[in-house]
């Protein structure tokens, strides 16, 4: 395994989008940080929190480099050289999954530098240790914040691994996981709110799980939405991210090649 991660950070390495992913984040973030000077102190410490929408980014460039990261193995035919290295193809796949986790870290890393830097030239009127959500400070709200986006971004990269194992192409596979992951929770308060006699089981939907970072912003949340704590969702979110490893992983072995 740990050749097989090796080689696939070489690859990885000369992926343009891997080196241009955290310009990108970088300069959204400054585009949204721009607009946000003459906002009240409230409006402001939300904006710091979220780190000027880095998170949501986050999302997508990892929907698209975990898409692209599974389909292209299989578009420019290297899967087969892969798959004559390894006893078993699923070590491929996982092997690309904590990977992708690892980015998705290096990334989460970069939004909170970022923030650091944007609210030192922009929000100096807020102090850092100035009390926000649950009585804790700034900053703790946005590392709190960050945590639980790479939390959650487990499940969100499994299901857009599981769902590039059953595509022919990257961009098949990065529009169907944008799609879901930013209509999840549309779908899931869409179920919920139907079948309210299946309440007891439907809150576990996959779906459901999307708003765990969303439920600690809202803690009204758990009664209005989800009708789980965030510690349920944390739970659900692994258990999920569990079970879509797992499928892709069988699906990609099997996969013909």
């Amino acid at each position: 395994m740990g050749q097989l991660i090796q080689q696939e950070i070489f690859k990885f390495r000369h992926q343009r989008l891997a080196w241009l992913a955290p310009v990108i984040l970088s300069l959204l973030m400054v585009g949204l940080a721009m607009t946000t000077h003459g906002a009240s102190a409230s409006d402001q410490k939300f904006y710091i929190s979220s780190a000027y929408g880095g998170f949501q980014w986050v999302t997508i460039l990892m929907i698209v480099i975990a898409a692209s990261g599974v389909t292209m193995e299989f578009e420019y035919g290297t899967i087969k050289q892969l798959a004559i290295q390894v006893n078993h193809r699923w070590t491929i796949f996982v092997g690309k999954y904590v990977l992708v986790l690892g980015y998705s870290v290096l990334l989460h890393g970069v939004v909170i530098l970022m923030t650091l830097l944007l609210k030192g030239s922009g929000g100096r009127n807020l102090m850092w240790q100035s009390v926000y959500l649950y009585h804790q400070s700034l900053l703790v709200n946005l590392v709190t914040n960050a945590v639980l986006d790479m939390y959650g971004g487990m499940m969100i990269i499994g299901l857009v691994f599981l769902l590039a194992s059953c595509s022919h192409n990257s961009a098949a596979a990065i529009a169907i996981g944008v799609g879901v992951c930013f209509t999840g929770e549309g779908v899931s308060s869409l179920l919920l709110q139907s079948f309210k006699s299946l309440l007891p089981v439907m809150k576990w939907n996959p779906f459901n799980m999307f708003f765990l970072q969303e439920e600690y912003g809202n803690p009204s949340y758990q009664q209005n939405v989800t009708h789980l704590t965030i510690q349920q969702l944390g739970v659900g979110n692994l258990v999920w991210a569990l079970f879509f490893v797992g499928v892709g992983a069988v699906i990609f072995s099997r996969r013909r090649i």
